[in-house]
């Protein structure tokens, strides 16, 4: 089985995001990996609903979304609408 390079979108430079995206899918990523948090569920917040959208339609790669909140259930089809290729849910 290969192995699939999917970084964290968390960890990108936000004033620069169209430029993370264009380097990162230069260089051969599989997917974006995109954490969603509400503070609720886990202690953090993760990335915002703008910044998810705005990944979503620049990345010609699949997008990968990490719900880490209450009941997810309730937002998949928000985040298939944004342009998720993948819903991970814990």
């Amino acid at each position: 089985m290969a192995a699939i390079f999917s970084p964290s979108m968390m960890c990108a430079e936000y004033g620069h995001l169209e430029d993370e995206v264009e380097i990162l899918e230069k260089a051969g990523v599989d997917r974006f990996h995109l954490d969603v948090m509400d503070g609720r569920f886990v202690p953090n917040f993760g990335m915002g609903l703008q910044d998810i959208e705005f990944i979503c339609k620049k990345a010609k790669v699949k997008k990968e979304i990490h719900l880490m909140i209450e009941r997810p259930g309730d937002y998949v089809e928000q985040f298939v609408r944004l342009g998720a290729s993948c819903i991970i849910q814990i």
